[in-house]
């Protein structure tokens, strides 16, 4: 064969690779571009459902939402999306709040709510409870730990009745003022961020008529498990804590553990809890398997910092107040006593330690009755 026709050979099937690469790269930027579409749509569907007024909607596991509530609401919530059903844990203060966390399930998935859970008996945990037997009918099936339906029972009517005219006072008296509660004059942040909770506390009155006392239709004592397609739901109940019932949710296989408000970002209210016992409740739960923290209030916690912190502040205010009582004192001696000022950066410090203290000191001299 010739120089030439071997030359013409060599350039013909140089040219078809040329082609043929040609192809593929068109193939694989077609490929990268419908990539990227989907990825963009895939954002985007993310951001709508992290756009609700009053909550921010984060998947956490596969099927698994935490919604965490903005500054100024009440208290967080979750849904977990099983084969068949939706189960949601805490349903809010309010009726309105609840319908808003319905319209990020449907989101979601087009599946029914079958179960609430309620991890405990408080008002901003359980008052959005009828807003699902509305959406979803009667067969909706309420969790609760036999305590937590007691106290709803007994308490709720009152708390209805009392929070929100005190709080509403509270409010106005400040900002009439220009100072806060220590005396200190309100700054421009300060004095919106009363107007602010002022302004929720209205709206939540507003509402208060249409609320409805939906206490659970299935409880349980110790433990109960719902086993779903593929996955373990574990409610737990370890004692005395931030109530007298609260309920603890474990998914085993993502471990995930969803804890109301034995566990929160900062220093919870204690109006209705058993500090002392508290603490073994906080044991038991550090030895669940779990990575992360879906918390009554507060943001989602990846690490046991706050777990840890908020352990040893209850120790410590556990033994200052014995030792208080050990030397005679009376309750508000013991507020004055009690040195936990290690702990001031917590959230919530300056407004609940002083409580902290003497609902320690009830417990410690057995004037709680249930």
């Amino acid at each position: 064969m010739g120089l030439k026709p071997v030359l013409h050979s060599a350039l013909s099937f140089a040219g078809q690779i040329f082609r043929i690469q040609w192809g593929l790269d068109l193939m694989l930027h077609s490929v990268r571009s419908v990539g990227l579409i989907f990825l963009l749509l895939f954002t985007s569907a993310a951001v709508a459902l992290a756009q609700s007024a009053d909550f921010d909607v984060t998947q956490v596991a596969n099927g698994v939402y935490a919604v965490i509530a903005k500054p100024g609401i009440a208290s967080n919530g979750a849904f977990i999306v099983n084969q068949n059903d939706v189960l949601v844990v805490d349903t809010h203060l309010r009726p309105s709040w609840a319908r808003e966390t319905i319209a990020e399930i449907k989101k979601v998935t087009n599946k029914p709510v079958r179960y609430v859970i309620n991890t405990h008996w408080h008002r901003d945990h359980v008052q959005g409870n009828q807003a699902y037997i509305a959406a979803f009918g009667p067969g909706v099936t309420i969790i609760q730990q036999d305590f937590a339906r007691q106290d709803q029972i007994k308490n709720q009517p009152v708390e209805i009745a009392t929070r929100a005219p005190e709080e509403i006072a509270r409010l106005e008296k400040l900002l009439s003022s220009g100072k806060n509660e220590k005396g200190v004059p309100l700054t421009d942040e300060a004095r919106a961020q009363l107007q602010h909770a002022l302004d929720l506390q209205k709206a939540y009155v507003a509402e208060i008529p249409q609320i409805q006392l939906l206490p659970g239709n299935l409880t349980f004592d110790r433990s109960l498990v719902l086993h779903e397609a593929g996955r373990d739901i574990c409610l737990y109940y370890y004692g005395y804590a931030h109530t007298r019932g609260d309920a603890i949710v474990y998914l085993p296989a993502e471990k995930i553990v969803l804890t109301g408000d034995v566990l929160e970002s900062g220093v919870p209210i204690m109006r209705s809890a058993y500090p002392a016992e508290w603490l073994g409740v906080l044991e038991s739960i550090g030895k669940l398997d779990w990575n992360i923290v879906i918390p009554g209030h507060g943001g989602i916690q990846r690490n046991r910092e706050t777990l840890d912190g908020f352990s040893a502040y209850l120790k410590d205010l556990v033994a200052g107040v014995k030792q208080a009582v050990a030397k005679g004192m009376s309750a508000d001696d013991a507020v004055k006593f009690v040195d936990l000022s290690k702990y001031s950066k917590m959230p919530d410090y300056d407004d609940r330690n002083a409580d902290a203290i003497r609902r320690t000191y009830a417990e410690v001299t057995g004037k709680i009755s249930d």
